[in-house]
């Protein structure tokens, strides 16, 4: 057997660690879609990287599978849009995948579409896209390396543009990056849809960072409603303020979570009880102060009246001990 017949032969061990061991590296998942004379197609894929920033255009490739409609649909419209998803796009990467089948059976019904320099389907709803004209091509084994060209890129536009993650893929599963420093405690949980208030309601002025669904990960912490009361005394403050009583909730609640092993960056959802709407701006001033950067899931009622006639606000809290945290070892 000559070398060359000895080197096109494939090892299958030396190829099942191979998979093993790039199922290890987190990559991030993009549709990639093209349109024109050879018709519209997309594809999810976890391989796409930056080639470089510099020359006439900025270039990138893609890695397509041979087998997928989309790759022969590149080759021919020469064009295609490489459509980053957030964290909370799963679904979308499923259908193009081919996990999921639309009711229709059109993969492009499960999102909105535009298009920018080259006509391929740009995501109206994206962490970012990059919309390209083919420069080369190659096959690689089972895979088409496409490199880009360029044209355009589109900033995400979803309700939490400035602060969205990108979709990871990572040990057979999808994931979200969680930052080691600043926000940490926050992106340890996936806060799925994450919108500011003022954005919500323009005509109050409220700076509340909040979500649409939090799946938290660690032991689940119930908090008792929090009042104007110290802990310590239990005597009520703040009697007629119903602002400054939501600073002394927030502030037991902060203790209470250190006490239980637990912090504000692990607040997953908030209850707000008001006796009154009007107290509604000042209260949620305070509690937007306390938990910036957090993002929980937030609900507000207005009741007839609370435990106490001096009461004006009832703060209730769900919380995570994180993980690796010994809860036994928090003060009692």
């Amino acid at each position: 057997m000559s070398l060359a017949e000895r080197d096109g032969m494939s090892d299958p061990h030396l190829r099942r660690r191979f998979l093993e061991g790039m199922s290890r590296a987190a990559n991030t998942v993009s549709v990639v879609t093209s349109d024109g004379p050879a018709g519209r197609a997309g594809v999810t894929v976890s391989a796409m990287s930056s080639v470089s920033a510099d020359g006439p255009q900025p270039v990138l490739l893609v890695c397509v599978h041979q087998e997928s409609p989309a790759a022969e649909a590149i080759r021919a419209n020469g064009v295609f849009c490489v459509n980053l998803l957030r964290d909370d796009q799963s679904g979308i990467s499923d259908v193009f995948a081919g996990r999921i089948t639309t009711v229709d059976g059109d993969k492009f019904s499960c999102a909105l579409w535009s298009r920018l320099e080259t006509g391929a389907p740009l995501a109206d709803d994206r962490l970012v896209a990059f919309d390209c004209r083919l420069l080369q091509e190659q096959a690689v084994g089972t895979h088409h390396v496409f490199f880009g060209a360029v044209q355009a890129v589109a900033p995400g536009t979803g309700p939490d543009e400035a602060t969205g993650r990108p979709l990871l893929y990572s040990d057979r599963a999808y994931g979200t990056p969680a930052r080691l420093e600043g926000d940490g405690a926050a992106a340890a949980h996936r806060r799925l849809r994450r919108f500011n208030t003022r954005d919500t309601y323009p005509d109050q002025q409220l700076d509340n960072d909040l979500s649409q669904a939090v799946a938290a990960r660690g032991t689940t912490l119930y908090l008792r409603g929090q009042v104007g009361q110290d802990l310590e005394t239990s005597a009520s403050v703040a009697v007629g303020d119903p602002a400054a009583q939501a600073e002394q909730a927030m502030a037991n609640v902060a203790q209470l979570l250190r006490e239980a092993g637990s912090d504000l960056g692990h607040v997953c959802k908030i209850v707000i009880y008001l006796t009154d709407p009007r107290y509604r701006e000042p209260v949620y001033r305070v509690v937007g102060r306390w938990l910036r950067g957090v993002y929980p899931v937030s609900t507000g009622l207005v009741v007839q009246a609370l435990a106490r006639p001096e009461w004006l606000v009832e703060i209730d809290v769900t919380a995570v001990i994180p993980d690796g945290e010994d809860s036994e070892t928090a003060a009692p």
